[in-house]
């Protein structure tokens, strides 16, 4: 199975922890149908509330007693969904209590962007679905998705746009439209055991740290006992993820295709002394495990890291709290932003946002729901506090920063996941072809790198450039979706 960067953690809390960690107070009859093993939730909101009137939060245009399912899928898991199970709860419960609320998530990320199209494509009807910057664009252009500029102008979110992440927003826009409220700034960086740098006497790295000064740190903190690792250098950078490689070609002055998407640069010199790089870590200097190596020890890298196996893990500043959780003042952990390359800075920014399918039934009520969870101030406070989580509103960034029993460098974390990503953050150029191109053709290039296949990364990045070609098919050849 691949582990995606972006794709969330595989730990899953159970019923008793998550009732612990939520207070039983709080959750209601609805939200602990929410927390079933099985992933998917389904609740009559009706069951704790009778039918109450409208709040500020709706329009008034759907009757508060109608009785009626409501569908949603997501790909996040238990700790992430909390918060959503949490203000969804709250929503229903007070302005619609008599809706039959349910939902699909839990859902593995591969398998969702294989699942929702399917399943849009085919009339389903989902009232309100996950969406990422990466995958928007195919989404709306195969028209499966409600634009938004009509309900955000009858009915403004509060603080939109102006209070928005531009780039948040911007992100999910696709021929002049809005198709995705986003509901994250998400960025990527490195989560260090500070205990095992003290032990081999290793300064941790900082934003001066270059590639070529993280090769002598990772093996400085990798430790073998014959011809068996027993302390990875580090864990987690992107291999098989193709938005988070990118930080690391254009780190090196590399670039996957040219601004109007026709060229492909996959053969440029510096794009392959990226994936050369990343190789490098693994099979040359062995101080990186691969995918395969971690699923043998039936782990993924955050929690060989959580565990002490790793001295340096990368991933998004969202996983901190699921860190934080499976750490548990086990070791002291802080914070490095990624090196720089010969071409400067370059930090990974991203994000997911809550789409309307065109198949909803419930449209004005999904709406509300977005415009509730997402941009109500309360709430915007307790997503940023649960889910370690740079809200979509800027305003908010500082309750997604480390909470004071955690123990941990605050300052550092801010600087690593907030600062230096806004100011030097950067994504590829996605399309509407993105989806396949991702999910077929990078994979397949790009995974003999990792498996260990193929060790000379040239040999890889030069098949994205050996598609065949003509006038009418030279943007199919740099995406790669070309049959022949």
């Amino acid at each position: 199975m691949s582990q995606k960067i972006y794709r969330p953690s595989t730990y899953r809390t159970n019923r008793r922890q998550f009732l612990q960690l939520m207070g039983a107070g709080v959750a209601s009859a609805a939200l602990l149908s929410a927390c079933a093993p099985a992933g998917g939730t389904t609740a009559s909101a009706g069951s704790s509330a009778s039918a109450g009137t409208h709040s500020e939060w709706v329009t008034g245009k759907v009757p508060s007693d109608i009785s009626a399912p409501f569908n949603y899928s997501s790909w996040e898991g238990e700790e992430e969904m909390r918060k959503w199970l949490l203000h969804f709860d709250n929503f229903f419960k007070t302005n619609y209590p008599k809706m039959q609320v349910h939902g699909d998530w839990g859902i593995d990320w591969g398998e969702y962007w294989t699942k929702m199209p399917t399943q849009l494509a085919a009339g389903a009807k989902i009232d309100l679905m996950w969406m990422h910057d990466s995958r928007v664009q195919t989404f709306a252009n195969n028209g499966w998705l409600l634009p938004l500029d009509d309900y955000l102008a009858s009915f403004p979110a509060i603080g939109w746009p102006q209070d928005f992440y531009p780039s948040q927003v911007k992100s999910f826009q696709y021929q002049g439209k809005q198709y995705g409220f986003p509901y994250d700034f998400a960025s990527g960086g490195l989560y260090l055991n500070l205990d095992m740098f003290d032990k081999a006497g290793v300064k941790p790295p900082d934003e001066n740290t270059t590639w070529d000064d993280f090769v002598g740190l990772a093996k400085s903190l990798t430790i073998k006992d014959g011809d068996k690792t027993t302390q990875w250098g580090v864990t987690g950078l992107p291999t098989d993820d193709a938005n988070n490689a990118y930080i690391v070609v254009k780190c090196f002055g590399g670039d996957y295709w040219d601004e109007a998407i026709t060229k492909s640069k996959f053969d440029q010199p510096e794009t392959i002394a990226a994936f050369q790089y990343l190789a490098d870590l693994i099979w040359k200097h062995e101080v990186m495990p691969s995918a395969d190596m971690l699923k043998g020890l039936s782990m993924a890298g955050d929690l060989a890291f959580s565990s002490g196996l790793s001295a340096m893990h990368y991933t998004l500043n969202d996983e901190a709290f699921v860190l934080a959780e499976t750490i548990n003042k086990k070791f002291k952990w802080g914070f490095a932003p990624t090196p720089k390359g010969p071409a400067g800075q370059f930090y990974f920014v991203g994000g997911s946002a809550f789409s309307i399918p065109k198949s909803s039934t419930q449209p004005d009520i999904a709406y509300e729901l977005i415009r509730w969870t997402l941009s109500n101030p309360d709430n915007l406070k307790v997503s940023g506090q649960m889910g370690s989580q740079f809200t979509g509103n800027t305003k908010f960034y500082e309750f997604g920063l480390p909470p004071d029993d955690w123990g941990v460098d605050k300052e550092a974390f801010k600087k690593t996941f907030y600062d230096l990503p806004r100011e030097h953050g950067t994504l590829p150029s996605y399309h509407p072809k993105y989806l396949e191109w991702d999910t077929s053709v990078y994979a397949t290039y790009m995974d003999p790198l990792w498996t260990g296949d193929q060790r000379d990364a040239s040999v890889a990045c030069r098949r994205f450039t050996t598609l065949p070609t003509s006038c009418c098919q030279a943007r199919k050849r740099v995406i790669g979706l070309v049959s022949g």
